[in-house]
């Protein structure tokens, strides 16, 4: 596991690799689910970091993104 690489996304790409091997495709489907997750945390972190704050209409649709309310 690289130093970068939280233990989610180690986790997530060892079931990703596992559960074809174990013919276990849920398994394999929760790791990519997970794995999307955690790349998608740590982008939004990233950005945060370095952003200004936002404002509260800010928050508001960026929040309705990640609910899949604005396209």
């Amino acid at each position: 596991m690289s130093s970068s690489e939280s233990p989610t996304v180690h986790k997530a790409r060892s079931d990703i690799m596992v559960g074809p091997r174990t013919a276990d495709p849920e398994r394999e489907a929760k790791g990519r689910r997970d794995l999307a997750e955690a790349k998608i945390a740590e982008a939004i972190q990233r950005n945060l970091d370095k952003a200004p704050p936002l404002t509260p209409n800010q928050v508001k649709r960026l929040s309705a993104l990640l609910r899949g309310g604005i396209r």
